[in-house]
């Protein structure tokens, strides 16, 4: 059947509109993403990271939610670029390769040019500003290095290190991967800072991709153990370090401890107590669980097997009171106050409560009628 030029016109006109519409509103989404992002109002759902946030709560992949919040923080310093975008004239598809390589500097500039740019020629204008010459690769090479010192009261360790394109991009992607699965229970002074600290400890901590086995030595009153401690109670390491004291029991969880228990600052006992889950049990815990059970995060590295009530408290080291908890929600679950409820495996029911008793991911919004 035949359809009249004029009418294929129309209809054309209509998906143009359409698309516009939809490139508009996507733009949008993306800078309150931004926002949201730089708030890290995601923190109050449990989540990680932004990426996490989205994948627990509208289902995405992890590579789609990665690449959105990747677009959506770049987005922020290409105000330019975010206005072009808002208007229709960037689809996704031109703003991923675009703002792999737009800074401050050319925003203006390239939010002139780059509606006109498919995003195949974007994409080879991205990969060209990724190359050095080889001689600049030679001498980063050459200088690469890294220092560390201690301060005089040997309580911070600093450092600073150089290294070459190929090993900085390496170091760089493995660092903001991990630090997307960080969760920082505290208040530090530079959050984002704190995350890529925390995220180089873990991942030169850990041994073939799961942490290194533990052995916490702890010199430890022992109310730390039964949540009976106050925040001053003795709580060191071996060397003299202090440890908070819900650090310690969240170590405790699965770690082999030597302890050295004080009554008025003398050792009235030294033994070892253990609670790592056997073996066997182990295996199957890792087959009922298959990753972190947290909502949305699904990790299967970095696992901890977590006492739902803990041993200290008297409970058992058995699959009915054990579930698989990533480093990052293991933290969470003890340093940041959140709570497990329920039982794990077939026909149980686990929910994770905040400080203020709330579950995450609660769509409770509710929308006007348009």
């Amino acid at each position: 059947m035949s359809v009249p030029s004029s009418n294929i016109a129309r209809m054309f006109e209509v998906v143009d509109r359409d698309f516009e519409a939809l490139n508009a509103a996507h733009a949008r989404l993306l800078l309150r993403l931004g926002e949201l992002d730089e708030t890290e109002g995601w923190a109050e759902e449990g989540a990680t990271s932004l990426s996490a946030w989205l994948r627990g709560r509208y289902g995405f992949t992890k590579a789609t939610a990665l690449e959105w919040a990747r677009v959506a923080r770049a987005m922020r310093s290409l105000p330019a670029i975010a206005a072009v975008a808002q208007r229709g004239q960037l689809s996704f598809e031109q703003l991923r390769p675009l703002t792999k390589f737009a800074r401050a500097e050319t925003d203006d500039e390239l939010a002139r040019s780059a509606p006109a740019m498919s995003a195949p020629e974007l994409w080879d204008e991205a990969r060209r500003h990724e190359r050095i010459t080889e001689r600049d690769h030679e001498d980063a090479h050459r200088t690469r290095g890294l220092w560390t010192w201690w301060n005089d009261k040997h309580t911070e360790l600093s450092g600073q290190f150089r290294v070459g394109a190929e090993q900085g991009v390496a170091l760089e992607n493995a660092l903001l991967d991990r630090s997307e699965q960080v969760v920082v229970a505290d208040e530090p002074s530079d959050r984002t800072g704190a995350r890529m600290a925390d995220a180089l400890v873990e991942l030169v901590t850990e041994s073939g991709g799961e942490p290194a086995p533990t052995t916490l030595v702890v010199h430890a009153e022992a109310s730390v153990l039964t949540n009976e401690a106050s925040r001053g109670a003795l709580c060191e390491a071996e060397d003299g370090t202090r440890i908070p004291t819900e650090a310690v029991r969240r170590l405790a969880c699965d770690a082999r401890i030597e302890w050295s228990l004080e009554r008025n600052g003398r050792p009235v006992g030294i033994g070892r107590r253990g609670r790592t889950v056997p073996g066997a049990m182990g295996r199957a815990l890792r087959f009922r669980d298959r990753g972190c059970v947290f909502p949305g995060c699904g990790r299967i590295r970095w696992l901890k097997a977590h006492h739902i009530v803990h041993w200290a408290h008297g409970g058992t080291t058995d699959l009915d009171n054990l579930v698989l908890i990533c480093h990052a929600h293991h933290r969470l679950v003890h340093e940041g106050g959140w709570s497990i409820r329920g039982r794990p495996g077939a026909g149980g029911e686990l929910r994770f409560l905040n400080p203020r008793g709330r579950e995450p991911f609660l769509k409770q919004a509710t929308f006007a009628a348009a």
